[in-house]
């Protein structure tokens, strides 16, 4: 039995440029969400379509209740709702084969990356795993599936994050579906010639699939935190193991799982709450 796993963000779509699109108060959010559901189906077919038996897709934007289940394919498994262990990879484990990334904005460390940021934009300002920066979404979350062995085929978003990406999974098939002009404007693809695209990547990337190797962090990781603002820290502190490096900054060195775990707590539980 082939499975395959679709994290789905919202950033990094093709006509998507500000929060006017991507927050649940914003006035195009609703298109957007649509077109998101509809570019997720072009990437589920496309795993379907190479004789994968099940697809999952995790959302993993916001709140994690933006995709609507009726407008998926009906083959595909919806993992939805924020109260869980991991940000953006729940339920990933070694039964699946695959690990497609789907719309995930870039880090900061690229020009031209639209809406970019390091998981929860207002509050996280670095983010490092045994001494290397790992902002990108998609990178630290091919970290997490690469620990249960397995790859990330294929990324879908802008060209800045599939320059990140190949920095750390060089064989990854990047599908760009737009280019950035700053932090807030793109050149976008028409969603149809888009959903080709993202067809015809991630099929590339499932058919190459031997080819590329997990992204491994190894058994025993230390994770830093620089936070925007010191009382974040302070709430960290607070964490049995956790270490202040300086006045933003943070460190816990563990197994991989307790560190996947504390990733999802010490970017999103405790500094959402400030």
């Amino acid at each position: 039995m082939l499975k395959a796993y679709i994290s789905a963000d919202i950033e990094g779509m093709e006509g998507v440029v500000t929060k006017i699109q991507c927050s649940r108060g914003g006035a195009d959010f609703a298109v957007a969400r649509k077109r998101l559901a509809e570019d997720v189906n072009a990437a589920a077919r496309a795993c379907f379509d190479n004789g994968y038996d099940e697809v999952l897709v995790c959302d993993g934007h916001a709140d994690m209740e933006n995709l609507l289940i009726e407008d998926l394919d009906e083959r595909i498994l919806l993992l939805s709702g924020a109260m869980r262990q991991s940000l953006q990879m729940e339920g990933i484990d070694d039964s699946f084969d695959a690990y497609i990334s789907f719309g995930h904005a870039g880090a900061g460390l690229t020009p031209g990356g639209v809406i970019d940021h390091c998981f929860n934009g207002g509050k996280v300002y670095n983010l490092r795993f045994n001494g290397v920066t790992m902002n990108t979404e998609t990178v630290v979350n091919a970290a997490i599936a690469g620990h249960y062995g397995v790859p990330l085929v294929a990324c879908v978003g802008d060209a800045a994050l599939a320059q990140e990406v190949h920095a750390f999974v060089p064989k990854c098939e990047g599908v760009v579906v737009k280019r950035g002009v700053s932090r807030f404007a793109a050149v976008s693809l028409h969603p149809t010639v888009a959903r080709g695209m993202i067809y015809e990547g991630v099929r590339a990337g499932l058919m190459r699939r031997k080819e590329i190797e997990p992204l491994r962090l190894g058994d025993r990781i230390t994770m830093e935190v620089d936070y925007k603002d010191s009382n974040m820290a302070d709430t960290a502190m607070l964490i049995p193991g956790v270490k202040r490096i300086n006045q933003r900054t943070v460190s816990y060195t563990g197994d991989p799982e307790t560190v996947f775990k504390l990733h999802e707590l010490m970017l999103y539980r405790l500094v959402d709450a400030l």
